[in-house]
């Protein structure tokens, strides 16, 4: 197997001591993750941006929803693997095991279609990340049909926004060349898959 060589940032994210990086909303998801991301430390440099996507990710990702919190990582975890960003992919797998996903489940996401521990509903929210994890979108008209089979449309709505909210993260990632922590780092060794997308 090879492993990606690890960028280092192509613009350093602030000081987490500097006042720009502090925000209310950052803060809490910085608890929530248990640690501070990089990928933020450097949007903070554009004052106005980390609480917008903060309160942008908190109605698609996190918080309430139809679905569960569990559910919507993975689509954003799949989304980001059609990607192939590493970074992103590996915060929401390491997001999703936290909300209780098996490591052995999250190592199968590549094989969400076959493998047994993917329920049907699974299976059809995941394939409307794969169809719009990388532009152009993949046949989105037979994943968002097949999906109705088992999502109202209010439901397919939240699916679609988890693949999109992840569209802003692997682009500013792969554009950044953000630096991977060491807390979410340990989502590597548990899920092979990962080295082997871009860093």
């Amino acid at each position: 197997m090879s492993m990606k060589t690890e960028l280092s940032a192509r613009i350093e994210p602030l000081d987490v001591h500097d006042p720009r990086s502090k925000d209310p909303l950052l803060e809490e998801l910085v608890s929530f993750v248990g640690y501070r991301p990089n990928a933020l430390l450097t949007m903070a440099r554009k004052p106005g941006v980390v609480p917008g996507l903060m309160k942008l990710l908190g109605v698609t990702l996190r918080g309430d929803g139809l679905l569960t919190e569990s559910l919507r990582f993975l689509v954003a975890a799949e989304a980001a693997r059609g990607a192939e960003c590493r970074y992103t992919t590996t915060h929401l797998i390491h997001v999703a095991h936290h909300l209780g996903v098996s490591w052995e489940k999250l190592a199968a996401l590549p094989s969400y279609l076959d493998d047994p521990q993917y329920t049907d509903k699974e299976r059809k929210a995941l394939a409307i990340a794969s169809a719009g994890g990388a532009l152009p979108v993949r046949e989105p008209a037979l994943a968002m049909e097949q999906a109705k089979s088992v999502f109202s449309d209010e439901e397919i709505i939240e699916i679609v926004s988890c693949v999109a909210m992840t569209g802003w993260f692997n682009r500013w990632n792969g554009l950044m060349g953000s630096a991977l922590e060491s807390v979410p780092s340990e989502a590597l060794s548990h899920v092979q898959w990962l080295s082997e997308l871009n860093a």
